[in-house]
């Protein structure tokens, strides 16, 4: 049976993301190449400002919440995953990373506000939260890194999610993502541009002062 158009991966997924994803599945059952596909994903260093489109995140080596999502979603829906995108208002202010005292102080004077982009996947017949936004090599930072997922339950967001519930999206999940910023005054979405790139910058720093 073929699958429904909802869940073909974005304009079809490119060759590269398809040549990826052969030499990371493998030979390996659907719950190890489920896993194994997250995991790569979520290696992938967070970067901002960084493109939504999936091949340019794989290209690049890196990206923020929406582009390393719409990669995943990808190469989930090659995997015959239903795939949908969640949407959710949050605060760093609210945040429990232990931000450098330039952050801190840009989050005492100001409410930072931001939309997260996370997947929820169809897993025997129930939604599956999946945040792949933190690498693994920021948990010792602090960072609340997504590991050991045994390919079934919903794990942890990245974010504290504001009161509101989340928009979901099976597809063009960055179109949504800009109705939904542009809700937000000119201010906070400068605020937030200007936050988010000292966000990257820091995340940047503790990788090389890591492999240094």
């Amino acid at each position: 049976m073929s699958r429904a158009k909802t869940n073909e991966p974005t304009e079809m997924a490119s060759s590269l993301i398809e040549q990826r994803f052969r030499e990371w599945v493998g030979g390996r059952d659907p719950v190890a190449a489920r896993i194994v596909l997250f995991e790569k994903v979520r290696d992938i260093p967070y970067g901002y400002p960084a493109s939504r489109d999936p091949e340019t995140v794989l290209r690049e080596g890196k990206g923020s919440c929406s582009g390393k999502h719409a990669l995943l979603g990808d190469l989930f829906r090659l995997l015959g995953l239903r795939v949908r995108h969640a949407l959710c208002r949050h605060r760093f202010n609210d945040s429990p990373l232990p931000f450098p005292e330039s952050m801190q102080e840009m989050l005492r004077r100001d409410e930072i506000v931001d939309i997260h982009d996370y997947l929820q996947v169809q897993i025997d017949g129930s939604w599956v939260d999946v945040d792949a936004t933190w690498s693994s090599d920021l948990r010792e930072y602090g960072f609340p890194v997504n590991e050991a997922w045994d390919g079934f339950r919903s794990m942890p967001l990245s974010v504290v999610v504001d009161d509101e519930d989340p928009v979901f999206v099976e597809r063009d999940p960055a179109k949504k993502k800009e109705e939904l910023l542009a809700r937000l005054s000119p201010r906070q979405r400068a605020l937030r541009h200007k936050f988010l790139e000292a966000l990257a910058g820091w995340a940047s720093e503790l990788r090389q002062d890591r492999f240094s």
